[in-house]
């Protein structure tokens, strides 16, 4: 079940993706750079950090226009 969970949340990402999820400091937002099986790689908006992400955590910015 957390395997098919899994799938769908990565079927929903792409590399370039702006996303958000929350960190033990708050939420953080960053841009997809690498998507695994089982992790997704997401560098920091301002570049400094590195997230890896359990793709089930990551929820896509919807830019409002």
């Amino acid at each position: 079940l957390k395997e098919q969970e899994n799938l769908q949340a990565l079927s929903q990402l792409r590399v370039g993706l702006k996303v958000t999820f929350e960190t033990r400091e708050g939420p953080a937002f960053g841009i997809v750079t690498k998507i695994n099986r089982k992790s997704v790689i997401v560098l920091a908006e301002d570049g400094t950090k590195q997230y890896k992400v359990s793709p089930e955590l990551l929820k896509p910015l919807h830019e409002v226009k």
